[in-house]
């Protein structure tokens, strides 16, 4: 896989690079003459930002699929009508706890 195709794949978040492994990648550029040793840090640390912002992109993208789907199934208004109903619940068992312990 060329410098460039590695580049670009962790920049859309598509390969998950660990330091160690970004670090192969840039010494097999240079034993390739594609980057200056000189450049090697510089060439690491890009690499790394191009990564972690293409799988923030990704993480954003899965959020906002996720909250438009929840929205969809309307599962907010689903709890909102079980927590009405729990509340209801609850405030029979109190009046017939009430109208038992009276009794007593």
């Amino acid at each position: 896989m060329s410098l460039f195709r590695n580049i670009m794949l962790a920049g859309f978040g598509l390969v998950s690079l660990t330091k160690e492994k970004i670090e192969e990648i840039v010494e097999e550029a240079i034993k390739r003459g594609e980057v200056a040793s000189a450049d090697r840090a510089k060439l690491i640390e890009e690499i790394q930002q191009k990564a972690q912002a293409g799988i923030a992109e990704i993480k954003k993208i899965v959020d906002e699929h996720t909250e438009a789907f929840l929205k969809r199934v309307r599962l907010p208004e689903e709890i909102k009508r079980i927590e009405d109903e729990i509340s209801e619940l609850r405030a029979r068992i109190e009046a017939i706890e009430k109208k038992f312990s009276k009794d007593s």
